[in-house]
């Protein structure tokens, strides 16, 4: 019995220490789990802090611009304590509108995106046939026998995009297409044309029998104080049906929101404003993650 004792002691030590490693196992994923959710905690309040902050930048950018949003350009810089909130305006002209493009400027933005040819004329085709009110195909396009075919009850509208989202619900234009093309289109300018003052390259590329070249002049001009539609389009080529000064009918906002060094949200609403409208101005769109749009030639 004697000899038993040392080893049982042992035993009950090895035993001790194996609890205490396990339960400071334990103590330590417990204090990780806290922390996440603390940081989820605290990311989950700046979003919302962040977001409250854009919108009432640009509720107030609204404001000072006595409703005449059409036509703000320059930055409006707005404070809330800590908070600063950057908002840029600019008129939804600068966008390819999916309810009234022409079928070539459509496909123009897909092969400035990579695709093909002849699949950047059926893409077009496509939305036309999504949202014209007819079931007549255009060719390469799809009506509604094609999406019922696969099984899709879906599409097509047979009336205007509600959302430039609902690209990639047009048949056979892939979800990456879609993404790829949503910082340069709208369903909300009201125009056919673009206007080539605003518009960022891919869209400037996207104009019928343009070069790079031509590209680059354009946004060489555009950096010139005073320039106009009329010079900017000389030596360009007749592309007078698909550009326009008109300044459309909304205009997005982008905000900045800076809530710190390092710590900074975007965030981008498309605004309406309609006279004799009951309300003040309508935000058709909010979105809290927007895409970066290609801003310069390579």
């Amino acid at each position: 019995m004697s000899m038993d004792k040392p080893t049982n002691r042992g035993s009950m030590l090895v035993l001790v220490l194996f609890l205490a490693g396990l339960l400071s196992v334990f103590a330590a994923v417990a204090a990780m789990a806290m922390r996440a959710a603390q940081n989820s905690s605290r990311g989950f309040a700046e979003s919302l802090r962040a977001e409250e902050a854009a919108r009432g930048a640009i509720e107030q950018t609204v404001a000072q611009s006595g409703g005449v949003v059409v036509g703000l350009i320059g930055m409006n810089v707005v404070s809330f304590g800590q908070t600063q909130v950057v908002v840029t305006p600019r008129s939804e002209s600068a966008r390819i509108d999916l309810n009234l493009a022409s079928p070539q400027l459509l496909a123009g933005l897909f092969r400035q995106l990579g695709v093909n040819a002849d699949e950047a004329n059926n893409y077009a085709a496509r939305i036309v046939d999504w949202r014209d009110e007819d079931d007549r195909v255009e060719k390469g396009g799809a009506e509604r026998s094609a999406y019922r075919g696969l099984g899709r009850i879906d599409g097509p509208r047979n009336g205007p995009f509600v959302h430039a989202a609902e690209l990639g619900l047009v048949l056979g234009i892939p979800a990456a297409v879609a993404a790829a093309a949503a910082p340069y289109i709208t369903v909300a300018s009201g125009l056919e044309q673009i206007n080539p003052l605003l518009a960022d390259p891919p869209v400037l590329m996207a104009l019928p029998g343009i070069s790079p070249n031509g590209v680059r002049d354009i946004l060489a001009q555009r950096a010139r104080p005073g320039v106009t539609l009329a010079s900017l389009m000389l030596g360009l080529g007749d592309l007078e049906e698909f550009v326009t000064e008109e300044p459309g009918q909304s205009v997005r906002f982008e905000a900045r929101v800076r809530l710190g060094p390092n710590n900074e949200r975007r965030f981008e609403a498309v605004v309406y404003i309609s006279p004799g409208d009951k309300e003040p101005f309508r935000i058709l769109t909010w979105d809290p993650n927007p895409p970066e749009r290609i801003r310069a030639l390579p």
